[in-house]
């Protein structure tokens, strides 16, 4: 997969621990070769459970952002696949086979000790009530750009990278659906959804921000590079057909987008309306604009 290319492969020495209880685990580990034990006290007996190549390591903490609560370390001297926590949210978004992949991981950890069914019973529950994935759509939803906004934000200010975003709004919606119908309308919905990833770079992140608004984070992006890729995928939308389940033809929608540059003192709201006034600023000019 194009997004894992970039990881890093980590060799990990007998009886290293690779994580402890109490730290912070911003990643996911995939086991190439070794063994590793999960252990609940520091000096590695009485396994909790023992983990081996095709295995991961680390995705709970990816899910409820807590310190980890159990001790892995090697068996034997060992190999690692290092998956980032933005790189695990992007391969899930776009992959539903990695998705229930990763509930079976959980479901199978269900079985091991009293303090590990507890939490991960309680993170099932969250999951399944607050999945981070839109339904509709395949994007991320609004409960993930909450958490995952303010972290790439961060990380920019952190790296000194520029970071753009862009809020999307589909022209006179509700006239579509009612023209339409709401089937049509959720058909359009998802063709814009699907042309913005195929026209973003994988590691732009795209949600649904709330009925038909989209809003991307571009990171490493500056406003100029992000307008002229606005401008591409506004002129994308116009031209992509729509069509219902029968394969006959909807009419096409425009869109019109609002561009932002995150500055030294924005937080993720003054991000985010920075980019609504100027998305609202197209739609007052017209429709089928990008306004910064």
């Amino acid at each position: 997969m194009p997004l894992l290319s970039d990881c890093n492969i980590r060799n990990i020495a007998d009886r290293e621990t690779l994580i402890k209880t109490g730290e912070i685990n911003d990643n996911v580990y995939l086991i190439l070769s070794g063994e590793f034990n999960v252990h609940l006290t520091p000096d590695c007996t009485d396994p909790v459970t023992v983990l081996e190549p095709g295995q991961s390591i680390g995705e709970i903490s990816i899910i409820d952002h807590q310190p980890a609560s159990a001790y892995v370390s090697a068996v034997k001297e060992s190999r690692v696949l290092v998956i980032d926590e933005e790189v695990m949210w992007s391969l899930i978004g776009s992959s539903h086979a990695i998705a229930n992949n990763l509930l079976v991981v959980l479901s199978q950890r269900l079985r091991h000790g009293n303090s590990v069914i507890n939490k991960i019973k309680g993170l099932l529950k969250e999951y399944e009530h607050h999945a981070t994935v839109d339904a509709l759509t395949s994007l991320y939803n609004r409960r993930w750009l909450d958490n995952m906004q303010a972290r790439v934000m961060q990380r920019c200010h952190k790296n000194n990278e520029a970071l753009s975003v862009m809020m999307i709004d589909i022209d006179s919606f509700k006239d579509y659906n009612d023209k339409n119908g709401h089937l049509a309308g959720d058909i359009a919905l998802r063709t814009v959804s699907q042309t913005i990833i195929q026209y973003l770079r994988p590691e732009d992140l795209v949600t649904r921000y709330g009925g038909e608004e989209l809003f991307a984070l571009l990171p490493g992006m500056d406003i100029k590079s992000t307008v002229t890729v606005a401008e591409r995928l506004r002129e994308a939308i116009k031209q992509t057909s729509i069509t219902d389940k029968d394969d006959q033809p909807l009419p096409s929608v425009t869109i019109s987008i609002g561009v932002a540059e995150m500055t030294i003192h924005d937080d993720p709201h003054q991000l985010i309306e920075d980019a609504d006034k100027a998305m609202y600023k197209a739609k007052h000019s017209g429709r089928d604009k990008v306004c910064s």
